[in-house]
């Protein structure tokens, strides 16, 4: 079913993992004379950002990365899921990466009626920020797993690999995860630095899934390094959904969403556990 907007009862604990690299300034002395300037408006700083992208090869050479892998899914008419993206109203970070959600989606002719976002950490100021620019706020936390109505371009900026899972889990089908374009961390570098059996047994979704994905990295963004880093348009390739057997598809049990005090955030570089400790043998 598509990701519903009406008002939960009860919320998850935030269990979104996105890098915050805001730093507020220190207080001044107040000079004699000189009032205090009103900060921008972040609307203001969103614009900024937008158009320094859309000026740029950067985004042109990611639109087309994006394009390729629409066309190869016969994709033109796709639904928007950003999750994870952090407080843009007052990261550059997560500013940034909302900026280059908006030029793509305007670059396709994407409607923004058509473009949902949730992140638990989200304010008032966040919301009224996505509110102007018509992008819904889902009100249910669902911890990534949003079971989709139709071909859907989920936009999941360094997420959690918990939050891969479950979203691979909810849409576990022939008839929706071929049409599930990702712009997210690359997964193969968890099958890559992750065991094997360990990754098959907390992940099977995102272990079963890597080896059938086609990737495409995003070219560096010299401008913002860390906004786009080890992250690649990522979609089933098309002869395997067709190859794949019954046997595949059969997932073992296991639930959509966990205690977050029981989340262990894998790091894709190194296999490292963001609590320090042993990720498995």
């Amino acid at each position: 079913m598509d990701p519903s907007t009406s008002d939960a009862s009860s919320q998850v604990p935030p269990t979104f993992n996105y890098a915050d690299t805001f730093t507020p300034s220190r207080n001044r002395k107040k000079r004699r004379g000189r009032s205090d300037t009103a900060p921008t408006p972040p609307s203001v700083l969103l614009e900024r950002a937008r158009a320094e992208l859309v000026a740029s090869d950067w985004l042109r050479e990611s639109k087309q990365l994006l394009c390729d892998a629409l066309a190869a899914l016969h994709i033109d008419a796709p639904r928007v899921l950003c999750l994870g993206l952090g407080r843009p109203a007052v990261t550059r970070e997560a500013r940034v990466q909302l900026a280059f959600l908006i030029a793509i989606c305007d670059e396709l002719s994407i409607e923004r009626a058509k473009v949902s976002a949730y992140d638990p950490v989200f304010t008032n100021e966040d919301v009224s920020l996505l509110d102007a620019l018509g992008i819904s706020r889902l009100a249910e936390d669902k911890c990534a797993a949003y079971a989709l109505e139709g071909p859907t371009i989920a936009f999941m900026p360094h997420c959690d690999l918990l939050l891969y899972e479950n979203l691979l889990r909810a849409n576990w089908s022939r008839a929706r995860l071929p049409h599930l374009v990702l712009i997210a961390n690359v997964l193969s570098e968890y099958a890559d630095s992750v065991p094997a059996r360990v990754l098959a047994v907390a992940n099977p979704c995102v272990w079963r899934l890597t080896p059938h994905l086609a990737s495409r990295p995003l070219p560096i963004c010299s401008a913002h390094p860390t906004a786009f880093n080890s992250t690649a348009i990522q979609h089933m390739r098309p002869d395997s959904a067709e190859d794949l057997g019954r046997d595949w598809w059969e997932l073992p049990p296991g639930p959509l969403q966990v205690d977050p005090a029981k989340v262990i955030s894998i790091d894709p570089a190194d296999g490292t556990r963001a609590d320090g400790g042993d990720p498995g043998p």
